[in-house]
């Protein structure tokens, strides 16, 4: 998949986050609307945290898209896929503590090694194969 030549490559950004909070907006004044016909108190200070996260969503995004047109969709999407779930499962065994047991331990060692591994390949082998795939697409 290719941008059009004559459009920025972050031309994406802004449609795709502007969706995003329009959507998420409509749905939290749906339920406020819903909260406020039953009688029911809306805890509003929940809506910074969220909006928050949601720049910072934002950020990742454009940083995705960016690593993405940099190193090709195949080992970029990748990278964007298993890094975060990587990151978020070392915090989750060294700083929460959610993963304990030796045999759960070995378990996500394993698992990790396996995706490590699937990772390494596609970096490896995806660039070339998505550049033979456009110069046999090539007129």
């Amino acid at each position: 998949l290719a941008a059009p030549p004559d459009e920025p490559i972050f031309a994406v950004v802004l449609p795709q986050c502007l969706g995003v909070w329009l959507c998420s907006t409509a749905i939290y004044l749906l339920c406020s609307g819903w909260a406020a016909v039953k009688g029911q108190r809306v805890p509003h200070s929940v809506i910074r945290p969220a909006m928050v996260s949601g720049s910072l969503w934002t950020l990742g995004f454009t940083l995705m898209i960016g690593g993405i047109n940099h190193l090709g969709y195949s080992v970029g999407y990748t990278l964007d896929a298993v890094g975060p779930i990587v990151l978020a499962s070392l915090l989750s065994i060294f700083v929460f503590g959610e993963i304990q047991g030796r045999r759960q331990l070995y378990v996500y060692g394993f698992s990790l090694a396996l995706q490590t591994a699937g990772t390494v390949l596609i970096a490896a082998f995806g660039r070339e194969g998505a550049q033979a795939e456009q110069a046999a697409q090539a007129p």
